[in-house]
């Protein structure tokens, strides 16, 4: 997976100083053009310079790499917890509602554990520690699989979980990439099934997306915007963008 991927290639870069990126492709099984991508994800953070093929660690002399959880937790911060602070106002007490996996999904977690009499899934156990913290009468699950280095479930059994309950009340999603045409993307194939299930499954669902995400798309295509209940997105985000997405007929919420 993704994040998988970019934790071993910068810890390779932290003991090595210099990868090549042909060699990087060969050892993830991943094409050229994905290590570049992650190369270019590494340089913008100031962690590593790029060089005729390949890249080399900008600091030698100490570790520079924090999680791609940390990196998400830390971006665009306040606009997430506005949007977790709307989608929270969406979801009432008594409700079961199924969670993404993310930064701002984190943040979602930490308001809906004040909630009450909630059945709640989560995707990662950051989002189901945080959820945990309550004595609210909440029942929290975490579906099934093997974990992901950023303690993401690879949602292995999720299939056989979903045939087992009746139905979701709500389900809120992330995605790595958003268009008002084209709809949400995710790059991780596992993942954006994943989410494809839990549509199928949700009466209704709120998506939550920030500026940025709609400057860029992911490989795999998720939905059209239409087919989702809520938009929620921050003030940044371009208002052509927004007349667009509103023009799909779904409600879009803007929050500063």
């Amino acid at each position: 997976m993704k994040s998988m991927r970019q934790i071993e290639l910068v810890k390779l870069l932290e003991k090595n100083h210099v990868i090549n990126t042909a060699e990087m492709a060969k050892r993830f099984n991943v094409s050229i053009e994905t290590i570049r991508r992650d190369l270019d994800h590494f340089e913008q953070q100031g962690i590593l310079k790029k060089i005729y093929g390949g890249a080399e660690l900008r600091y030698n002399d100490e570790a520079v790499f924090t999680s791609p959880l940390e990196q998400r937790i830390n971006s665009q911060h306040s606009e997430k917890t506005s949007m977790a602070r709307k989608a929270a106002q969406l979801i009432p007490d008594g409700c079961t509602v199924a969670l993404d996996s993310g930064s701002t999904i984190l943040e979602l977690s930490k308001l809906l554990k004040e909630k009450h009499n909630m059945i709640i899934i989560a995707s990662d156990i950051h989002s189901a520690s945080e959820l945990i913290a309550t004595d609210n009468n909440n029942k929290v699950y975490i579906i099934g699989g093997q974990l992901t280095k950023d303690g993401t479930s690879s949602a292995s059994f999720v299939k056989e979980f979903l045939a087992s309950i009746n139905h979701i009340d709500y389900f809120v999603l992330s995605c790595d990439g958003a268009s008002p045409d084209d709809g949400l993307s995710n790059d991780d194939e596992y993942i954006n099934e994943l989410k494809r299930k839990y549509l199928k499954k949700a009466d209704k669902s709120i998506a939550l997306i920030d500026h940025t995400k709609f400057l860029r798309r992911g490989f795999y295509r998720l939905c059209d915007i239409s087919e989702l209940s809520v938009v929620i997105t921050d003030s940044e985000t371009h208002p052509v963008t927004v007349e667009r997405l509103r023009h799909t007929g779904t409600k879009v919420e803007i929050v500063k």
